[in-house]
């Protein structure tokens, strides 16, 4: 599958990457790093959340307000750009965006993006970084911040502007219904032609959600990075394919079997 190219100046090569910031060999590599002036190592033996699968020992950045949520690892960054490479110009939807390590990622892939995070409503230190890694990388222009919940400013979106997304990546709340409640939105207000896209699949709670796309006539796909993404998607798209980091064994946990 031949993936789009676009022009910006933080396209790399996979020669530059640090040995443990594994990407696929088939993706286009970005490196947006320098618009995330806060950004750094975390520790992943500080993380107690026995959902996160620290045998995978990718790089994991952080920002050190928030240092046991940490951003999508280099090749799940990758993996989004790469499928919104797909979707240049078109409408496309963010649930849950943190500082905004994958909006930008999305942002520089040329897509028209909506974007709803809770935390904008009270946050300074979500928001400012935010905004200022969006300017800093030259993609603020196209990128709408929506402070609120999901689904709620989803619904709200898509009424009042009449909009039906192509690319939707739902990384929002992790628990109970959330996740579900966050597939059944997105959804409603795909286009004909969408891809969906979500981030932590260790979770189980995710995993229902993805799994209610499956159930309900949309084709997935596991991607096998280190917390797990999945795509699924309808009508004329098709997903970028991915090669898993072969120094890991990516076994999957049970709540994924079958799907």
């Amino acid at each position: 599958m031949e993936i789009p190219s676009r022009s910006t100046p933080f396209i790399t090569t996979h020669e530059s990457l640090l040995p443990d910031d594994y990407v696929s060999p088939n993706l286009q590599v970005v490196m947006p790093d320098k618009c995330f002036p806060q950004m750094k190592r975390g520790n992943m033996d500080d993380i107690k959340n026995p959902l996160f699968r620290k045998h995978i020992k990718h790089a994991w950045y952080v920002d050190p307000n928030f240092p046991e949520c940490g951003f999508l690892t280099r090749d799940e960054a990758s993996i989004l750009y790469n499928n919104a490479l797909l979707f240049q110009g078109e409408p496309a939807l963010e649930i849950g965006s943190h500082v905004g390590w994958s909006t930008v990622h999305l942002a520089l892939a040329g897509v028209n993006l909506d974007v709803v995070e809770p935390m904008l409503l009270h946050d300074p230190r979500v928001l400012i970084p935010l905004i200022t890694s969006l300017r800093m990388a030259g993609v603020h222009s196209h990128v709408n911040l929506v402070g609120g919940f999901s689904p709620e400013e989803v619904i709200k979106i898509a009424e009042t502007q009449n909009r039906k997304w192509k690319l939707i990546f739902i990384d929002g709340n992790h628990n109970g219904e959330y996740p579900l409640k966050d597939a059944k939105v997105a959804a409603k207000y795909a286009a004909k032609d969408c891809m969906i896209l979500f981030h932590d699949l260790a979770f189980p709670d995710v995993a229902a959600g993805f799994a209610w796309l499956a159930n309900n006539g949309w084709n997935t796909r596991i991607y096998h990075t280190q917390q797990i993404m999945g795509v699924a998607w309808r009508g004329s798209v098709e997903p970028v394919p991915h090669c898993p980091d072969p120094q890991y064994q990516m076994d999957l946990p049970e709540h994924l079997f079958g799907i």
